[in-house]
């Protein structure tokens, strides 16, 4: 009994500070890769991001083969 009262305090302790520093930061830290200024910084981006961008509809440069001209993507 007394080890399991002895981690509800310490666990209580740790709540309390975790509450306060973020009482003094006002918010909580950014944690998500999208809104994350040191991650920016480092050239890490959002998966979702990243995969927009592979995606995004790319323009044809004109020199293709016959196989190719089936594809829509090269229509425009």
């Amino acid at each position: 009994m007394k080890v399991f009262l002895a981690a509800v305090l310490l666990v209580g302790i740790c709540m309390l500070l975790l509450g306060i520093g973020i009482l003094f930061r006002r918010g909580f830290p950014q944690f998500d890769v999208g809104s994350n200024e040191k991650l920016k910084a480092r050239g890490i981006v959002c998966y979702k991001d990243e995969d927009a961008a592979l995606h995004k509809p790319r323009a044809c440069s004109g020199n293709f083969s016959d196989a190719c001209k089936t594809c829509s993507l090269y229509n425009k």
